[in-house]
């Protein structure tokens, strides 16, 4: 039986070096291995349902992986374990395919800490451990995101023929199993049957089915940057002329979210606005303005490997410290005021994933943010009321 050995400090830190797969593509990797546990599900679909066509092959070696070394595996086998391998992955594909099937049947979880799996003599470094008896598998995240598709695959494969049993016996590496003998049998017995899932889904194309979804940008990402475009509407000061409604111009932002669904911000943002007061004057309005505050994201569709299920709503609360200026021109004379605020702005943001990290994104706000310009002491120009703000930009997550 194959079990976990951790150190002193895995055990204290376990809880939060360690999270729980639940399918909604919440923490790094759970979209890779949902999309992993998918291919084998079709990869074993395609060896039940052709077990009985006539020349069909299992636990050998195809053209396609020649030179591999996961063909090279299979190069080892003798006649007599072939037949005993593809018999085996023939009996048990039903088996597993419903194993998966069943919601709740097997937990998955990642860990941050490496993991080594205790053998007869020694300790063997390990990327991911099978409890049968829990049915649950542990993975370690950092090295799975390390790994291509195939690679992938060939882990999950693996570990779940842990789930069956020979003989009334749970399979394990290290002990002789049919006419795989040795200490090491059990291994190489186990390793032949992966790497004929992995052939098998490369033969009926099943990773094709997966590579839009593998090459979507991913919503897990704890970095953004994002620069967009944008605009903010106030009331009009009804007691003067000389304001100025609408100003827009450029926001430049970073998020980094510390869990899936909170995260604090930071934005900076240039606002310019015109108004033709008369046909020779002009009067212009700029503002900066530096916001800080908090983030909760929320993904509204269930389905991570799907579009709809990658986009998702970011809502937002800054703190907002401006600096504003207003200047009067006409062909003679020119005047100018400042003034500076604190205020707040509510956001909301739509982000549709695209490829590679980037991402488009729309929204609009709430901002409350009263300042005033003083005229050469002649007018006051006052923003009372809050305004609405509108965002439309992209943002990449990496």
């Amino acid at each position: 039986m194959r079990f976990i050995i951790l150190t002193l400090t895995v055990l204290l830190t376990q809880q939060t070096l360690a999270s729980t797969f639940v399918g909604n593509g919440g923490n790094a990797g759970d979209i890779e291995l949902q999309m992993t546990l998918g291919q084998v599900q079709e990869s074993l679909y395609f060896i039940n349902r052709d077990k009985d066509v006539e020349g069909r092959k299992l636990c050998v070696c195809t053209e396609t992986f020649e030179g591999r070394p996961i063909c090279d595996m299979l190069k080892q086998l003798n006649e007599e374990q072939v037949r005993f391998c593809a018999q085996y992955v023939e009996e048990r594909a039903s088996e597993i395919e419903r194993i998966l099937n069943t919601k709740d049947q097997v937990s998955f979880s990642w860990t941050h800490q490496n993991i080594e799996v205790q053998e007869t003599h020694s300790l063997r470094g390990a990327d991911a451990v099978t409890n049968p008896k829990e049915m649950s598998m542990t993975l370690n995240q950092k090295r799975f995101l390390e790994m291509d598709s195939d690679e992938r695959l060939f882990l999950i494969g693996h570990e779940l023929f842990h789930l069956t049993s020979y003989q009334g016996v749970t399979l394990s590496d290290e002990r002789s199993i049919g006419p795989f003998k040795g200490a090491d049998g059990g291994r190489k017995f186990i390793n032949a049957m992966a790497a004929t899932i992995v052939m098998n889904a490369h033969e009926y194309s099943v990773f094709t089915k997966y590579r839009t979804a593998e090459k979507r940008s991913k919503s897990y990402k704890q970095n953004w940057l994002s620069l967009s475009f944008a605009s903010i509407t106030r009331p009009n000061d009804t007691t003067t002329p000389y304001d100025v409604e609408n100003t827009s111009g450029a926001q430049l932002g970073f998020r980094y979210q510390f869990t899936h669904e909170l995260g604090v911000l930071a934005q900076y943002s240039h606002f310019a606005g015109d108004k033709a007061l008369m046909s020779t004057i002009e009067a212009r309005e700029t503002q900066d303005i530096l916001s800080v505050g908090g983030a909760y994201r929320w993904l509204p569709f269930s389905n991570p490997l799907t579009f709809a299920g990658q986009s998702h709503f970011v809502f937002s609360g800054t703190v907002d410290v401006m600096k504003a200026k207003y200047e009067i021109n006409d062909p003679n004379i020119g005047t100018t005021a400042d003034a500076a605020s604190i205020g707040y702005t509510l956001s909301c943001n739509y982000f549709i994933p695209f490829k590679s990290g980037m991402w488009a994104y729309a929204g609009f706000g709430y901002s409350s943010m009263p300042y005033s310009f003083n005229i050469d002491n002649q007018v006051t120009l006052e923003y009372k009321k809050a305004g609405t703000t509108f965002a439309l930009g992209a943002s990449y997550g990496f």
